[in-house]
């Protein structure tokens, strides 16, 4: 479902955020980055939305190149509504919610629908109401944002994302910005999404959430994956000394 191929990502002359990554993920794969921060998790997922440009290698999603129509031995680069209309298919979460303030919880849901996909307002009303109670949280569906939790802010922001249909979701350190006693609700949440057979990249520090829903985790520092496996593996018997000594800081 995702492939990408000697990615590497540089921010001017000195910083190198990516260095030559080469991952695929099966559909229905549940796959956890897990790193110190600045290791180039988040710069990887920015990439595969094509939300950061690649200073070289490519991403595919669903057999398609991100970023680029490719023919004729020539790649162009897409224009905004065929970006658009690509990014439809890569949902994305970020770590801070992005919710419209004017706008109320279903509003921001089924905005896309209406203005992206085209459709009527009545049926992406509907739409909206399944998701919002998918996201527990069909009676705060005339809420605005300034009135809702962080994590209720943020379960918006997965319905949002889930209401374009995306054949891949896209989790960027989602409970890093909330409450401790608010994460649990959030990744409970991207729990039934992954549950459900929904192809996921989630980069987190929550290392209960990686071993117990991640089909693969993968380790990543200074813009390289430095070891990959099934969780049992990485949590269990890691192989490089520094995947060790990250685990040894996180897991007290």
């Amino acid at each position: 479902m995702i492939e990408v191929a000697g990615l590497t990502k540089r921010f001017g002359e000195s910083v190198q955020a990516l260095a030559g990554i080469d991952l695929t993920v099966q559909p229905g794969e549940v796959v956890c980055l897990i790193g110190p921060s600045g290791s180039g998790k988040s710069t990887l997922l920015r990439s595969i939305n094509f939300l950061e440009v690649p200073s070289s290698g490519l991403v595919r999603v669903a057999g398609k190149r991100v970023g680029f129509r490719e023919g004729g031995g020539r790649d162009r680069r897409l224009g905004g509504r065929e970006l658009a209309a690509q990014r439809a298919e890569i949902g994305m979460v970020f770590q801070l919610f992005h919710l419209w303030p004017h706008k109320t919880a279903l509003e921001n849901v089924i905005l896309g629908l209406v203005e992206v996909r085209g459709m009527a307002l009545a049926d992406a009303a509907r739409l909206g109401h399944e998701l919002m109670a998918k996201v527990d949280l069909a009676e705060k569906m005339d809420a605005y944002p300034e009135h809702l939790s962080g994590g209720q802010r943020q379960r918006v922001a997965i319905a949002r994302a889930l209401a374009m249909r995306p054949k891949v979701m896209l989790f960027d350190e989602p409970t890093s910005a909330l409450d401790p006693e608010l994460v649990g609700e959030v990744l409970a949440v991207m729990e039934k999404v992954a549950a459900e057979g929904m192809t996921m990249v989630v980069a987190t520090h929550e290392m209960g959430f990686a071993r117990r829903v991640s089909d693969r985790v993968v380790f990543m520092d200074q813009g390289r994956i430095i070891e990959q496996g099934p969780p049992e593996q990485i949590f269990g018997s890691a192989q490089s000394e520094r995947l060790k000594r990250f685990l040894d800081r996180v897991l007290v």
